[in-house]
């Protein structure tokens, strides 16, 4: 029985120095190396990350019995001014954007007659051809095709500035009696593409200037499509302008237009003859300076209705 003991005690004190070489390794025995871990790069301070300021905020919610006046107004705006080129920098460009998200399938565009979104997008019209790629629509409807080599042009923003510089707006303004406002509520965007044509005879040789002997060529204004602007926003939320004063300021594409951080001319309010200025005033002075009295009569409206 002794002996059993012993024998016990002895294999428990052998199972104890085990584990305790297994806790406390010899001094002596190397160290084990932990390979450690890189961190990500980060280009700077200003770390791109999904955030609440990314989310598009709602209008204010507005009953269709409170409304009591309307106008619609067309306008146009002009990405070769200055108090524009936020909107087509060199590093970001608001038709750029636009393209890739038709391009990915984040928007649908619809046709460039189409501003009242009735007929279904161009973007899902593929036909019945199989080998119709997904940014085909896309690249015939913003990119077209370089006459010089008859190939498509290249996305980039040096193509975007160069080629659309004018982006129209339609837009309601509404004045809700309930809240007391008299606020501007954008419907469609469409990007204007300019395009370079060559003027042909009847036998498709190109004319040429007499005086100059240089090819004549016309400047065609096309419309690549309407984009309906609530599904916009959630496109322009995610993109961040670049800002002149703060490259940190915060402020995305969504808020340029939301908060009016651009300048238009009107170039047609809503009337019964169904006229633009420009088919009533020729001279592009006066087309301006009409422009100008109606922005002026709308806010002299707008303060007409508060007494004080």
């Amino acid at each position: 029985m002794k002996r059993f003991l012993f024998l016990f005690l002895f294999l428990l004190a052998g199972l104890g120095a085990f584990a305790q070489n297994q806790t406390n390794p010899v001094p002596n025995a190397p160290a084990k190396v932990v390979p450690k871990k890189k961190a990500p790069k980060q280009d700077g301070f200003i770390f791109h990350e999904a955030t609440a300021v990314d989310t598009v905020v709602p209008y204010a919610k507005v009953d269709t019995a409170d409304i009591v006046y309307t106008k619609r107004v067309w306008r146009e705006i002009d990405l070769r001014d200055r108090g524009n080129e936020i909107l087509a920098s060199p590093k970001i460009n608001l038709v750029g954007i636009i393209y890739d998200a038709v391009n990915n399938g984040e928007l649908d565009l619809y046709a460039s007659d189409d501003e009242s979104f009735k007929g279904q997008p161009i973007s899902a019209n593929k036909g019945n051809d199989p080998k119709a790629t997904k940014s085909s629509t896309a690249d015939t409807a913003f990119l077209g095709v370089n006459p010089g080599t008859n190939e498509v042009n290249r996305a980039n923003n040096e193509f975007f500035t160069a080629s659309f510089t004018t982006i129209r707006i339609k837009e309601d303004w509404i004045l809700d009696i309930k809240r007391g406002i008299f606020e501007p509520r954008i419907i469609g965007i469409a990007p204007v593409r300019i395009d370079v044509k060559t003027a042909v005879d009847n036998n498709g040789n190109p004319v040429t200037d007499p005086a100059t002997n240089a090819v004549r060529a016309d400047t065609v204004k096309s419309v690549a499509g309407w984009i309906y602007f609530d599904d916009l926003r959630e496109v322009l939320v995610k993109h961040k302008i670049a800002n002149n004063q703060n490259d940190n300021s915060g402020i995305n594409f969504d808020d340029v237009f939301v908060r009016r951080l651009f300048y238009s001319n009107v170039t047609k309010i809503s009337n019964s003859a169904d006229n633009r200025i420009e088919d009533v005033l020729f001279n592009p002075k006066e087309r301006l300076l009409e422009s100008e009295r109606i922005k002026k009569a709308m806010a002299d409206f707008e303060q007409g209705l508060w007494e004080y």
